[in-house]
């Protein structure tokens, strides 16, 4: 039976600020940073999102195309649409600071909480011209987000 050496496993929260209500804030420096402090140089990082009105995401950054991207999600959730979940008044529990933010719920579940991406040479294995992003959807406001490295 083969034996495998066990894991290191690294945690990280990291807080940040978004300053509009639909932003694209690339985070990629974030995650090098504590693939480095881990010294973990093969392996997987988690980049988890514990928000309901937010996204990790993992695309090209460019201007242009992160006014495309919000184009896009304002297509298929337009803010001017009739959510339930807006419906203070026939919704329990609702908190007395709630906002209206069912397109944010809505989108944020279209895009996911989480990426995954490769380490090697304590690097993140990814394209020349992806990054990381945290997709704040409802903002402005103040957010976290989770680092987890596991490997050797």
């Amino acid at each position: 039976m083969e034996v495998f050496p066990p894991m290191a496993i690294f945690n990280q929260k990291i807080e940040i600020e978004s300053r509009k209500q639909f932003e694209l804030i690339d985070i990629t420096g974030h995650v090098d940073a504590a693939i480095l402090q881990s010294k973990i140089a093969s392996g997987m990082v988690l980049v988890y999102n514990p928000h309901t009105t937010a996204s990790i995401r993992l695309n090209h950054k460019e201007p242009m195309l992160e006014q495309d991207i919000m184009k896009m999600l304002y297509r298929l959730v337009p803010l001017e649409e009739n959510y339930s979940h807006d419906l203070f008044e026939m919704r329990e529990q609702v908190d007395t600071n709630e906002r209206s933010n069912g397109h944010a719920h809505v989108a944020a579940f279209l895009l996911g909480s989480s990426e995954i991406v490769p380490i090697q040479n304590s690097q993140l294995i990814k394209g020349d011209k992806q990054s990381l992003f945290f997709v704040e959807c409802d903002g402005p406001r103040a957010r976290d987000f989770t680092i987890t490295i596991y490997g050797e």
